[in-house]
C-alpha cells in the first residue's frame, strides 16, 4: 500500500485553496492569453485570401495551410497535459501561454459551467480581433504585419501568467471536503506513472468518449465555418477583406457573447435540477443550430445572412462551457490534465484541424458555399445526437468520479 508523505511548510503553502483574489488574477490572466491565442489563430483566415492571392494558391492548399498550424497544436496538446498533471502548472502555462484547465481549479464546481463558459468568450473575442484585425492590416499594409501585430503581446501575457498563484488540484471538487486538503488534492499528479493506465481508466467512463464525439464534431463545424467566413463573405457577397473581417468580427463577439454566457448560466441552472444538466443544454443547442446554419446558408442577402447565422452560432456557443465543465465533473482531478489533454488531441486532429482542408477540397469541386452547407449542419447534427447517448450515462460517471475523491 502506497504511503503519501507529508508536506513541507513551503509545499503546503503553495498547494492550498486560493483566495478570490488570485482566482480573479489567474482568471484574468488566463482570459487575456485565450484572445491572444485565438488572435494569432484566427488573424490566418483573415489575410488567407490575400496569401492566397500572392502564392496562387488552390482552397485545398489554403485549408491546409490552416490545418498545418493547427495539427502541430493538436500534437503539442497531449505531452503538454500528461507534463501538467505532474508539474506546475503555471509555469507550464508561462512557457507555453495556452494551457487552459488551470482556471477550472480556482473555481467552486457550482459555477465551474458559467466560468469556463465566461473564460471561453476571450476565444470569441480573439477570433474577432484576428479577424477584424487581420483583414484591415492586410489591406493596407500588407497579410505580413497582421503576424507581428498580433505576436508581440503573448510576450508579457506569458510573463503574468508564471505570477498566477499554484491551487490544489481538486480542492473544490469534494463538497464534503471544504478545505480542499484531502490526500488525492495534495498528491500534486502522482498518478502519472503511466500514460496507457491512464487512457486504460478513461476507457471505462463512457460519458469522457461521448464527449470526445461531441468535441471532434463541434470543432469541425466551428473551425470551418469560422476560417472560412471571411473567404465566403468576399466570395458570395462581394465584400472588401476589410469588410468582410468587420462583420466576421463582429458576429464571432455577439454570438458568442450571448450563447456562451447565456450556455453556461441554463447549463449550471439546468445541473441544479439534474445531474445530465449540463450534457442537455449542449444537446439542445448542436440540435438548435444544426437547421439554423442550413437556413443561413440558403441565403443570399447579406443582412438576413447575418441575422440567422448569428442565431445560430448563439445556440453552437451553448456547448462552450458546459461540455468542459462535465469533463470536470467526470475526471478525478490528478488525471483531468491528460484527460482534457486526449480530448483536444483527438478534437484538434479530426475535427478543426482537418475541416479547412476537408472544407477546400470539397470548394475546389464546386463552391465554397456547397462546402460550407454539406459539412457544418451535418456535424452539428451529429454533436447533438452524441450528446443525446450522453444523457444516459454521465449521472453515473459523475458520482463514481465523487466516490474515487
Amino acid at each position: 500500500m502506497t504511503t503519501v508523505k507529508p508536506k513541507t511548510t513551503e509545499q503546503r503553502k503553495m498547494f492550498t485553496i486560493p483566495t478570490k483574489r488570485q482566482s480573479g488574477f489567474a482568471f484574468t490572466v488566463l482570459f487575456i492569453v485565450n484572445i491572444l491565442n485565438y488572435a494569432d489563430r484566427y488573424v490566418l483566415s483573415a489575410v488567407l485570401p490575400s496569401i492566397k492571392q500572392e502564392f496562387n494558391m488552390s482552397d485545398f492548399q489554403g485549408g491546409l495551410l490552416i490545418s498545418s498550424f493547427l495539427l502541430v497544436y493538436a500534437v503539442a496538446t497531449l505531452p503538454l497535459a500528461i507534463w501538467a498533471d505532474r508539474g506546475i502548472r503555471k509555469n507550464i502555462v508561462a512557457l507555453c501561454v495556452g494551457i487552459w484547465s488551470l482556471s477550472t481549479a480556482l473555481f467552486s464546481k457550482s459555477r465551474r459551467a458559467r466560468i469556463l463558459s465566461y473564460w471561453s468568450i476571450g476565444t470569441l473575442i480573439g477570433a474577432a480581433i484576428g479577424v477584424s484585425l487581420g483583414g484591415r492590416v492586410a489591406d493596407t499594409l500588407g497579410w505580413r504585419w497582421a503576424f507581428y501585430i498580433v505576436g508581440i503581446p503573448g510576450l508579457i501575457a506569458a510573463f503574468l501568467a508564471w505570477r498566477i498563484f499554484e491551487p490544489a488540484r481538486g480542492a473544490f471538487d469534494n463538497d464534503a471536503d471544504a478545505t480542499g486538503e484531502s490526500s488525492l488534492a495534495l498528491e500534486h499528479g502522482s498518478i502519472g506513472k503511466g500514460f496507457w493506465g491512464n487512457v486504460r481508466r478513461l476507457s471505462k467512463i463512457p460519458t469522457y468518449w461521448v464527449l470526445v464525439g461531441a468535441l471532434v464534431f463541434s470543432f469541425f463545424t466551428i473551425g470551418g465555418t469560422s476560417f472560412w467566413l471571411t473567404s465566403y463573405l468576399t466570395r458570395d457577397f462581394g465584400l472588401s477583406l476589410t469588410s468582410a473581417g468587420s462583420i466576421s468580427g463582429i458576429v464571432l463577439v455577439s454570438s458568442g457573447l450571448v450563447g456562451t454566457v447565456l450556455g453556461g448560466w441554463l447549463a449550471d441552472f439546468a445541473q441544479r435540477r439534474r445531474p445530465e444538466g449540463r450534457l442537455f443544454i449542449s444537446m439542445l443547442g448542436f440540435l438548435i443550430g444544426a437547421p439554423l446554419v442550413l437556413l443561413a446558408l440558403f441565403i443570399h442577402t447579406l443582412p438576413l445572412f447575418i441575422a440567422v447565422f448569428v442565431v445560430a452560432a448563439i445556440s453552437l456557443n451553448f456547448c462552450t462551457g458546459p461540455l468542459n465543465a462535465v469533463i470536470q465533473d467526470i475526471i478525478v482531478p490528478n488525471m483531468r490534465a491528460t484527460a482534457v489533454g486526449l480530448a483536444l488531441l483527438l478534437a484538434h486532429i479530426l475535427g478543426d484541424a482537418a475541416a479547412p482542408t476537408v472544407i477546400g477540397f470539397i470548394s475546389d469541386q464546386s463552391s465554397l458555399g456547397t462546402a460550407l452547407t454539406l459539412t457544418a449542419p451535418l456535424f452539428l447534427f451529429m454533436a447533438g445526437i452524441v450528446c443525446l447517448i450522453g444523457l444516459r450515462t454521465v449521472a453515473r460517471d459523475m458520482r463514481r468520479m465523487q466516490e474515487q475523491l
